[in-house]
């Protein structure tokens, strides 16, 4: 069975390839305690040009850059006022000119691969597109953060716990996000378990309308296995909130990994009243489910006369996923369906069922 902390696991390093000629192989950094914690300097600046593009007298180089003021220098390597700032990541950040910005800016002349740039270009920033960090104008909570983070770079768990908790309290959805990412991790502590200050402020914020409904089903993840808590009550109390249908989709997916009879009995409600997209992703998160009680309202929901293929094809998956005698014997009637998708899907998941068992 997956465990918690690997169904909520998000991937906080990706290697990008880069194919411009002077970019090269990147890790990219996405959270704001990484870039605050090891860029070599961080300021606002103000965005002064689009992207333009330099190259040597000789033509033997080129390279795209922007144009920055230094509105305010908050740690590290002090640059310039006025400053031409290159972009070494995956995909161009996207900025307007005059945007204010946290820059995270590291040290053109500390890579050997960038010397013949050094002179020209001092600072160049690994922030590619989606890692630009806008802020309005005055705003100190973004800095604030990113300077706490840089300031207790290395810190313990209680340190981090605090910021964690600080950013997931943010008028900023990002902050939030990120902050959730990052709690995935520090569950891996053993202070986490015993923490219930934490675990207490997590929650109430779930009771709130503070959070989104993504970011309240990735908090539900976080809490999941405390003591004292029930993700399944947690994500019911959030199925039974007036939800747009995207939302309640969302609901319904978090579901396939928190089984109960609660659970079940609500998902099985959404494949009776739902449109297609709640109709497919519950019949998938009762697959995931394996709730064998549910196989006759999957099998009716792929033999409906008016059954969207979708529809169709997801009961199917989600008897193969159920396995049991019930769901083979459903499989097995709906082998021979007149409807050739249907019966060749089918057909096809009794084959790989049969595989499974005589490994």
């Amino acid at each position: 069975m997956r465990t918690s902390a690997a169904r909520a696991a998000v991937c906080l390093a990706v290697l990008a390839l880069a194919t411009a000629a002077v970019a090269h192989v990147v890790y990219q950094r996405q959270t704001l305690r990484q870039w605050a914690q090891q860029a070599n300097s961080i300021a606002i600046a103000e965005i002064r040009s689009p992207l333009r593009v330099w190259s040597a007298a000789d033509g033997s180089d080129h390279q795209e850059f922007f144009s920055v003021r230094i509105v305010e220098h908050l740690a590290g390597d002090s640059p310039d006022a006025a400053l031409d700032v290159f972009p070494h990541a995956e995909g161009m950040p996207r900025y307007d000119v005059g945007d204010t910005v946290l820059l995270f800016l590291d040290r053109t002349a500390g890579r050997a691969e960038f010397a013949n740039l050094a002179a020209r270009f001092p600072f160049f920033t690994t922030q590619g597109a989606g890692h630009e960090w806008k802020i309005e104008p005055g705003d100190r909570e973004v800095p604030s953060i990113a300077l706490a983070w840089r300031e207790n770079s290395g810190g313990g768990y209680a340190t981090s716990r605090a910021l964690l908790l600080r950013q997931l309290e943010s008028a900023h959805p990002r902050m939030r996000t990120e902050a959730i990412g990052e709690l995935v991790q520090l569950r891996a502590s053993p202070a986490f378990r015993s923490d219930t200050e934490a675990h207490a402020r997590m929650a109430d914020m779930l009771r709130s309308d503070r959070l989104s409904v993504p970011e309240r089903i990735g908090l539900i993840r976080v809490l999941e296995g405390v003591p004292g808590f029930s993700a399944a009550a947690a994500l019911l109390a959030l199925g039974g909130e007036r939800l747009t249908p995207e939302q309640r989709v969302a609901v319904i997916r978090a579901c396939g990994s928190v089984p109960g009879d609660g659970v079940t009995s609500w998902v099985r409600h959404q494949l009776r009243e739902g449109d297609t997209p709640t109709r497919v992703a519950a019949l998938l998160a009762l697959g995931d489910l394996k709730a064998a009680d549910a196989v006759d309202d999957i099998a009716a929901a792929a033999t409906a006369a008016d059954a969207d293929p979708a529809v169709a094809h997801a009961a199917i998956r989600a008897l193969g996923a159920i396995e049991g005698d019930s769901a083979v014997a459903a499989l097995h009637v709906l082998a021979g369906s007149s409807r050739d998708s249907v019966g060749s899907l089918a057909r096809a998941q009794l084959s790989a069922l049969e595989r499974r068992r005589t490994r």
